[in-house]
Formats: structure tokens, sequence, C-alpha cells
């Protein structure tokens, strides 16, 4: 549900983007509860944060709630509501508005607020608001660090605001992005593991709580005013994480095989190499030195995934949903009757002690490969495996769908466990890192975008 326009600078380097052109955000104040007095200087922060990202429209009229209406916006943020604040017909508009991309941001009292409508506690993990102590300085300790939301901000983020408690730990239902260090403050009701900024996928959409912004100086301090900026423009980008930093490797782990670079192509002196411009980042490389496999710090479970690959001549590679289960990347060029291990296969299973060892590999309905040294793309639905309370595996991992160079390669896959090469660990999981091979040959990665998507 993108629908900012990404203007042509190398036409006109001086352009300025129309209003209509800019996404839209309606920023909803309606308080049926406590009434707090810092949502005047919260909308002056978020009208000054908007700048030539996106606009505002601010209103506490519930009445804005309507198809219609909420059709002309990206993104709707609630801050500070409390109470009742939607009858039956907007909830059911906002909720459709959610599955059908949107997105949303709830700010502090947000969570105080509709606590009577099921599908507004699934924003919240079920953590409505229960008690606070008094307003205090505390520690926020950021645990996704690479999340967008909270980009450039310390690890360890001290700050004074009202902390709240919450009637459940969303953390089974949620992505917890930073919890509070309850060490560092008097809590009224301690809650020992306590998520302070959480996402949630809806549907097509993705929702983005965070509990900070009680107090009138919270939207003037600037580390705030960020987390605020990038949590909103996250949302209306559906919730997209681009994996690559424009340089170094934040994000990632096992990198010595790997460079960060501006450009790669095929070497027209070696068709089996790759040269590189190193002159500024954002473009994975690995030249096949110490076997080392690029893994995200990040982890995930159902996600959508957008990447870009070349290969060399004669190349190979692989990525691996949670590590475990591989799609393979192969210069496939021109093979007729391409099997699991070529590129667009879903690598086989692997047993020393079966005859063949080798099995459950699952070939790509058609070769969509293009000629080494060109950009392919996989874009990828893939669902995690499903695990009952006492850990038990109740349903198995599956790609709902791969499509390769913008052709349908795979549906409804079943992953019975991990393919081979995957990580050593040979428990699947509920939550896994994205991983890419480098031990097999030359290979680059760009545009790396993964999305966490609402279960089936």
């Amino acid at each position: 549900m993108i629908r900012y326009l990404l203007l042509m600078m190398t036409i006109c380097p001086v352009q300025t983007a129309l209003a209509d052109e800019l996404p839209s955000v309606l920023v909803f104040t309606r308080m049926e509860g406590f009434r707090h007095d810092c949502v005047e200087n919260g909308v002056k922060a978020l009208r000054e944060l908007s700048k030539d990202s996106y606009r505002i429209e601010v209103s506490d009229d519930p009445s804005e709630f309507s198809p219609g209406n909420l059709s002309r916006f990206d993104a709707v943020v609630f801050l500070n509501t409390s109470g009742d604040v939607l009858d039956e017909g907007q909830q059911s508009a906002f909720e459709s508005f959610l599955h059908d991309g949107g997105g949303f941001v709830g700010i502090h009292a947000a969570a105080d607020t509709e606590h009577g409508w099921p599908f507004y506690g699934r924003l919240l993990g079920g953590a409505w608001f229960k008690s606070h102590p008094e307003v205090q300085k505390a520690t926020v300790v950021l645990e996704d660090q690479n999340h967008p939301s909270i980009t450039g901000l310390s690890k360890h983020w001290d700050r004074v605001d009202e902390w709240y408690e919450f009637k459940t730990n969303p953390r089974e239902d949620v992505h917890v992005v930073a919890t509070i260090d309850e060490s560092t403050y008097s809590p009224h009701e301690p809650m020992g593991d306590h998520p302070i900024i959480w996402t949630v996928p809806v549907g097509n959409g993705t929702a983005l709580y965070t509990a900070g912004g009680h107090t009138a100086e919270s939207f003037d301090e600037q580390d705030f005013r960020k987390h605020l900026q990038q949590s909103i423009q996250w949302v209306i980008n559906d919730g997209a994480i681009e994996l690559i930093p424009a340089k170094g490797f934040d994000g990632w782990r096992h990198t010595s095989n790997w460079s960060n670079v501006a450009d790669a192509a095929m070497d027209s002196s070696d068709n089996s190499s790759i040269v590189m411009d190193e002159t500024g980042g954002g473009l994975l490389v690995s030249q096949a030195g110490d076997g080392s496999h690029i893994q995200s710090t990040s982890e995930f479970g159902d996600v959508e995934l957008h990447l870009e690959f070349m290969v060399p001549a004669g190349s190979n590679s692989g990525v691996y949903l949670q590590g475990r289960y591989e799609l393979q990347v192969l210069d496939s060029w021109g093979k007729s009757a391409p099997s699991f291990g070529d590129c667009g296969g879903i690598y086989e299973r692997w047993d020393e002690a079966r005859t063949p060892k080798g099995y459950e590999g699952h070939s790509p309905l058609v070769n969509a490969s293009r000629k080494p040294g060109h950009w392919q793309t996989y874009d990828i639905v893939f669902r995690a495996p499903r695990f009952d309370e006492d850990g038990q595996k109740i349903a198995d991992a599956r790609f709902e769908k791969i499509v390769h160079n913008g052709i349908v390669i795979h549906e409804n896959v079943v992953l019975t466990g991990p393919t081979r090469g995957s990580l050593p660990d040979p428990d699947e999981v509920a939550q896994g890192p994205l991983m890419l091979q480098g031990d097999h040959g030359p290979v680059a990665y760009r545009n790396i975008r993964i999305r966490r998507i609402a279960g089936d």
C-alpha cells in the first residue's frame, strides 16, 4: 500500500512533491477516558515531524472512521486516545482499513482505549493499560536494535516518562522491539519482562505501539521525536525492513567472507568472477573465501521476502529461511528440466542413515533463470512451523509462494524439516534468522527487504 511517489531527481534536481503526492496520516485524538493535556504538544510535534515525508490531518471526530474516508489515508495514529472512541460500524471500517494494508501507530494511552474490542486487543497483544507509577526516569532497552522505528537510538535509552504496566505480557503475540529495565526505576506493579514498544502484522497492514508520550516534554525530546517519526514512516512503508545497511554489517553476523559495496558485476575478463565498486555500500558480495554463511541478527517467523541476486557463470549460493530451509541460487541458465539443485529449487533434506541420503527436494515448476551476470529476483511468502504450548510441532514449515523473475515457480510446498546445509542446530523453531550461503562460489545480493506477516 505504499502510495508515496519516488521523485526522479536526475530529471529535476530541485523538485518538491505536491501535497497530494505524499502519504496521508490521520492523527486521532478522541479521549473518552483520562484526558492527557500533552496532546496539543504531541500534535505540534507530529506536524513538525511530517516535513516533506507525509501530510497529517488531526481530528477527534469518530465519523472519520468510515470506509470511504479512511481510504484517503496510509496510516492512522491514536495519539493518547482513551476509553471507547469508536462505535461498531467505525470499528469495522478501521479493521478493514488495516486488513487492506493500512498502518497504525498507537501512542501511550492508545493502550487505555477500547478495552472491550477484541480486534483492537490483537494490536496490543492483549496488553491493555493496567497501572503506572509516578513519572520518573528509566532505561528503555532496545531489544531489536535493527528495527526501523528505533534507528540511531542508543541500545540503553534513558528517558523520563510515565511507564505503563499492562494487564498481560504481549510477548507471545507480538514482535517486541524494546523493553523497560525495571531495575532502573520504581514500578507500581512490576511485570519482570516488560515490553514497551512492539509491532503486530494485521492482514496486509502493520501496527506499532509505543508506550511513551505521557508528558508534554516527551514530544520535545529529540530521540523520542525521532522514534515517532520513524515509526510512522515504517507503517506507511508497509512494515518493510531493509536488511542491507548503507555501509558496514549492522544487523548481520558471520560476515568475514562478505563485502558491503556500491555495485557488482560479472567480470568481463573472467565470467566466473565478480568485480566490485567499493566506493559505497548497500550491496552484499561474497567471493567464496572462508565459507561463512551470513546471518541476520533479527529473527523471523511468517514473512514476505524480496531479494535480488546475481551469480557469475557456474556459481552457487542459497537463501535459507530461518537458517533452515534453502531456496537454491545457481547459474542454471538454459536448463530445460531443472531439478531441486538448480536455481529456484527447494533443496533436499539429508539423512546419512537413509538410502538414498537425500530426499524431499522440490524442483521449480519452470526454469525462470536469467543468464549469468544478470540480476534476478525472488519474491517469497514463507510460513514458519507451528508449535503447541509444550513445544511440540503441530504444523510444518511451508513455502506458500515463490516467484522467480516474475514467474510463479512454487506454491504451497510443505517442508517436513530443515534442508541440507542448514544451521547446525537440528531443531525447528518459530523464529529464525535469514541466512545467505557464502561458500560455493561468488554471489551478490541487493534490495533484501523482509516483512513480518500475519498468520494464515
